[in-house]
């Protein structure tokens, strides 16, 4: 499994309180007529991928405290960190306002990532009670993809597959820093170094 440094602070915060919630009714009537809901279910036609990546309190996605999520857009062969999000997530205060921004801004554009499988299942804790679903994006794991590369070379050799490492090899900067930011930006340039888009 990789590892990585889980940075503690990113920028913007969450904002207004929702609704309560006092029934099974209500809860059932919230996920059949959330908005948030209906932007996963939609169809994406922009080609966009959106690189993700979340920082919290511990690597295990079952327990672990959301800290921080950065997300950004790639376009083509371009990733438009002017078109980035990053939000802070704190136990005493409501996540839903924070997570509607972030499914408004990834709607159902596939996800590019490092240890994705974490910065999904966190989510999905916190998606699944509020819109009654798991995110349903496709996944694109950059450590897979580097992997894959690495298996057809010839010769049998252990890979490295810390994000650092994968940037190094494959001639990239280096993070500049271990925040969610950082690291959302770095498997965004891995991704486009190895699955570059068509012309």
């Amino acid at each position: 499994m990789p590892t990585e440094t889980i940075a503690s602070v990113v920028a913007n915060g969450v904002v207004a309180a929702p609704a309560p919630i006092s029934t099974v009714a209500d809860t059932a009537g919230l996920h059949a007529e959330h908005p948030d809901r209906a932007l996963l279910l939609s169809g994406d036609e922009s080609g966009e991928r959106v690189a993700i990546h979340c920082e919290a309190t511990s690597f295990d996605a079952a327990t672990a405290d959301l800290r921080g999520v950065a997300a950004l857009r790639i376009r083509g062969s371009r990733v438009l960190t002017s078109q980035r999000l990053i939000l802070s997530f704190w136990p005493t205060e409501p996540a839903e306002p924070a997570l509607s921004r972030l499914l408004a801004f990834i709607g159902n554009r596939p996800l590019v990532g490092y240890y994705l499988d974490f910065t999904v299942g966190l989510l999905d804790r916190l998606v699944q009670p509020m819109v009654g679903m798991a995110l349903p994006n496709q996944r694109i794991e950059v450590s897979s993809l580097y992997y894959g590369r690495k298996a057809k070379a010839p010769g049998k050799y252990a890979v490295d597959l810390r994000l650092d490492s994968i940037l190094r090899a494959l001639d990239l900067p280096p993070r500049a820093g271990d925040d969610a930011y950082a690291s959302a930006l770095a498997s965004a340039m891995v991704y486009l170094r190895l699955e570059p888009p068509q012309p």
